[in-house]
C-alpha cells in the first residue's frame, strides 16, 4: 500500500502554479520594449519615412540580390530561431533533472527562447512593414496602399501564435497547474510556432523569385544557385523534429509510436520535396542540414555544465531511400512524381524508420521500442505517416515552383496539386489523434519489494539518502512480456531540492537528476527487478514505467515527496511500503503531478481541443496562403490601391 503519511518537504519547493506578478511586469517589460520598438519602424516605413533598418535592409537587398522585404527579415527570422532552438535543447533537459522553476525568469535558458519568439515574430512583422513594389502576384491587403506578401504573413501568424503561447502558459498554469511535458497545450503553441515559422521562408524566397530582375539573387545565386538556396530552406522545414525532444533526452511521455508517426511524416515530406525540388542529391542535402544543426546543438550544449544531452535520430537511411527511388524512377524527367512521393513515403515509412529503430538501439537513450513484437505495428502506423508525407512533399514543391514563377500559371493541370497537401495533414492528424493519447486501460497489480537498500534496511524511508534495487511481481498475467517498454525511471533528482549533492548518475545520461535502468526477469514467473538501485529519497520521482501498444501508458510509482507548493492530493508523498501489492495508474498522473486534481475533466478537454482547433485552423490557413501564392491572377493590382 502507499504510506499516507507525509514526510518534512525538501526545502524550498518551487511554486507549482503561475508566475510571480514582478516576474510578468519584467517579461512584459522586454516584449514591450521590442514591440514598440518594431512599432515605429513600421509606423516609419509605412508613412515614407526612411529608417535606419529599411536603409539596412536596401542594403542587405543589394547584396543578396532579394526584395527589401526578404534579405533582412530572413535574416533576423533565422538568427532568432536559432536563439529559440538553442534555448529549448537548454531549457528540456533542466526541467528532466530539476524539476519545474521557481519562476519564469529563474531558468536562464527562458530567454533565449523568449527572446528568439520576439525576433521571429518580428521578422514577419518587419517584411510587412518593409513591403514595397515590386510585389508578387497574391498579396494580402492590410490598409489602403499597404499589401503585404503571403510568405511575411505565415511568419507572423506562426510568431503570433508562440508570443500568446507566453501569458498563456501562465494561465494554464494558474487553472490547471503546471504541464511538465513539451506536449502541454501551451507548450506546443510556443514551439509549433517556433517550427512553423520556417514554413513562411520558402514561399517568401518563391514571392521573390516573382519580381526578381536578370540581375537580382546576385550574391546567392553566384555562390549557391536559386534552387539550392530555395532547396535549404525546404530542407528547414524539417525543424518540427524539435517535437521529439523528449524521445531524443529518454523520457518521452507519449506512446513511442508517437515517435514513428513524426519522423516518418516529416521524413518523407521533407525529403521528397527537396529531392523533387533540386533533383538528385536533394534528400542527402536534407540529411546534411539535419545532421549539421544537431550536431552544433550538441557541441553548444555541451559546454554548459551538467547538462543532459539530447541525442536524435539518423535520418540518412530515409534520405537514401528517396534517393533510390529517385534514381529508378526519375520522377524530375518524366513526370512521375506522384508514383513517386507516394513509393518513397511508404519506403520511408518502412525501410526507412526500420533502420532508425535498428540506429535506436545503438545511439537513442531510450530505444524504440525495446519489444521487436511491437515493431510491425509501429512500422505499419509509420509507412501510412510516410504515405502522407509524400503527399505533403508533393503539394510543397508543387506549390513552390508555381509561386517561384515569373508567370502566372494557366494552365488547370498544373494546379492538380492542389488538395494533396489537404490530404496529408488529415493524415497525419488522423494518426495522431488514434495513436497520441496516452491511455490507461487495464489496471494491473503487482507486489513491490526491495533489495540492496543502501541503508541496510529493509527499504528507504524518504528522509535520508537511500537507493535500493526494486522487484516487481506482476498478480496474474505478466503484462510485460509484449510490452514496447518496461524499465525504472528516476528523475527531477535536483540538489537544490534536498537530493543531496551526491545523487546517482545514469550511465547513459552522464549527468545529475536522471536514472534510467531496465527491468530484468528474475526467472520466476512475471518477476521483474532493476538491473541497478533507484534513488528513493529527496526530490527524486521514481516510477516503473509501463507501455504496451499501442497507447497504453500506465506505471507503478515508487517514491515521490511530498511537494506542498501543489495543492492537490497529487502533491503528499508517495512510498511504496515493502511488500505492498500496488496498482497501475495512468503514468501523466505521476509525471505531471502538479496538475490540480479538482479540475473537471470537461475543462482539461476544453483546453486541449481549444488549442488544437486554433493549430488546425493555422495549418489550413498556411495551406491557403501556399495554394494561393501558386494561383494565376487577373490584372496586377497597385500597392497604393
Amino acid at each position: 500500500m502507499l504510506s499516507p503519511h507525509l514526510a518534512a518537504a525538501p526545502s524550498a519547493t518551487p511554486p507549482a502554479g503561475g508566475a510571480a506578478f514582478h516576474e510578468i511586469l519584467i517579461a512584459a517589460g522586454i516584449a514591450s520594449v521590442v514591440i514598440l520598438f518594431f512599432g515605429w519602424v513600421t509606423l516609419m516605413e509605412r508613412t515614407n519615412r526612411p529608417t535606419f533598418v529599411g536603409r539596412l535592409a536596401d542594403w542587405a537587398a543589394k547584396i543578396s540580390g532579394l526584395p527589401r522585404w526578404v534579405a533582412l527579415p530572413i535574416v533576423l527570422g533565422l538568427i532568432s530561431i536559432a536563439s529559440a532552438a538553442w534555448g529549448v535543447w537548454w531549457d528540456v533537459p533542466i526541467h528532466m533533472q530539476r524539476g519545474r522553476d521557481s519562476g519564469p525568469l529563474a531558468n536562464p535558458s527562458h530567454y533565449p527562447i523568449f527572446l528568439g519568439i520576439l525576433g521571429f515574430c518580428h521578422a514577419g512583422i518587419l517584411s510587412m512593414a518593409l513591403a514595397r513594389d515590386p510585389l508578387p502576384r497574391h498579396t494580402i491587403k492590410l490598409a489602403p496602399g499597404w499589401r503585404t506578401p503571403l510568405g511575411a504573413v505565415i511568419i507572423t501568424g506562426a510568431g503570433f501564435i508562440a508570443l500568446v503561447g507566453f501569458p498563456a502558459d501562465d494561465l494554464w498554469h494558474r487553472f490547471f497547474g503546471q504541464d511538465v511535458t513539451e506536449w502541454g497545450p501551451t507548450h506546443t503553441m510556443m514551439i509549433g510556432g517556433a517550427v512553423t515559422f520556417i514554413l513562411g521562408v520558402p514561399l517568401l524566397l518563391a514571392e521573390a523569385a516573382q519580381v526578381s530582375t536578370g540581375s537580382g539573387r546576385a550574391l546567392l545565386a553566384r555562390l549557391f544557385g536559386h534552387r539550392i538556396v530555395t532547396g535549404l530552406a525546404i530542407a528547414a522545414c524539417g525543424i518540427p523534429f524539435a517535437f521529439l525532444m523528449e524521445f531524443d533526452l529518454g523520457v518521452p511521455q507519449f506512446p513511442a509510436v508517437t515517435q514513428f508517426i513524426i519522423f516518418g511524416f516529416l521524413a518523407a515530406w521533407i525529403c521528397t520535396s527537396v529531392r523533387l525540388w533540386i533533383g538528385p542529391g536533394g534528400a542527402l542535402l536534407v540529411a546534411s542540414g539535419y545532421l549539421l544543426i544537431h550536431a552544433a546543438l550538441w557541441l553548444s550544449i555541451e559546454v554548459l555544465p551538467d547538462v543532459l544531452l539530447a541525442r536524435f535520430l539518423l535520418l540518412i537511411p530515409s534520405a537514401l531511400i528517396v534517393e533510390a527511388v529517385g534514381l529508378a524512377m526519375r520522377p524530375n524527367k518524366n513526370k512521375r512524381a506522384i508514383p513517386f512521393a507516394l513509393v518513397s513515403g511508404a519506403l520511408v515509412g518502412s525501410l526507412g524508420m526500420y533502420g532508425e529503430w535498428l540506429w535506436s538501439k545503438v545511439f537513442m537513450p531510450l530505444p524504440q521500442p525495446f519489444n521487436a513484437d511491437t515493431l510491425p505495428f509501429m512500422l505499419t502506423v509509420s509507412t501510412v505517416a510516410g504515405i502522407g508525407g509524400g503527399f505533403m512533399g508533393l503539394w510543397m514543391r508543387s506549390r513552390i515552383t508555381l509561386a517561384g514563377s515569373a508567370e502566372a500559371p494557366s494552365d488547370p493541370k498544373q494546379l492538380r496539386y492542389r488538395g494533396f497537401g489537404l490530404v496529408g495533414l488529415v493524415v497525419f492528424v488522423g494518426l495522431m489523434g488514434t495513436f497520441g493519447v496516452p491511455r490507461q486501460g487495464d489496471t494491473y497489480a503487482g507486489t513491490i519489494t526491495y533489495s540492496d537498500v543502501s541503508t541496510g534496511g529493509t527499504q528507504c524511508d524518504g528522509q535520508q539518502r537511500c537507493l535500493a534495487r526494486v522487484t516487481v511481481t506482476f498478480q496474474g498475467k505478466d503484462m510485460a512480456k509484449d510490452a514496447v517498454w518496461f524499465y525504472a525511471l528516476a528523475w527531477q533528482g535536483n540538489p537544490k531540492h534536498g537530493a543531496g549533492s551526491d545523487v546517482p548518475t545514469d550511465p547513459t545520461a552522464h549527468v545529475p537528476g536522471i536514472v534510467r535502468t531496465a527491468l530484468e526477469p528474475t526467472g520466476k514467473p512475471g518477476q521483474y527487478t532493476t538491473k541497478d538501485p533507484v534513488p528513493i529519497y529527496g526530490s527524486w520521482k521514481t516510477l516503473l514505467r509501463l507501455h504496451r501498444a499501442p497507447s497504453q501508458m500506465v506505471s507503478f510509482p515508487i517514491y515521490a515527496p511530498n511537494d506542498p507548493a501543489i495543492k492537490a492530493a497529487t502533491g503528499r508523498q508517495v512510498l511504496v511500503d515493502n511488500g505492498a501489492t500496488v496498482k497501475t495508474e495512468l503514468e501523466s498522473k505521476f509525471l505531471q503531478r502538479e496538475k490540480k486534481d479538482n479540475i473537471p475533466v470537461w475543462a482539461f478537454t476544453i483546453g486541449y481541443l481549444l488549442v488544437l482547433g486554433i493549430w488546425i485552423a493555422m495549418f489550413l490557413f498556411y495551406g491557403w496562403c501556399y495554394n494561393r501564392a501558386a494561383t494565376g491572377a487577373p490584372a496586377r493590382r497597385r500597392t497604393d490601391d
